[in-house]
């Protein structure tokens, strides 16, 4: 693979990441809108333990 196809590559990961991180928060917030109450600290060990052994 050549270098400037694995930035290609790496750009469309975070993306993905970014699209992914910003669906959870707005999830939180309309759980927040709907009384449900979600647990703050449950949310940000979830996006952890997505992020923590991944690669950089």
């Amino acid at each position: 693979m050549s270098p400037a196809q694995q930035v290609l590559d790496y750009r469309k990961e975070i993306d993905e990441n970014q699209r992914q991180i910003r669906e959870m928060v707005m999830e939180s917030y309309r759980d927040i809108t709907a009384g449900k109450g979600r647990d703050c600290n449950e949310f940000f060990d979830e996006l952890e333990k997505r992020y923590t052994n991944d690669r950089i």
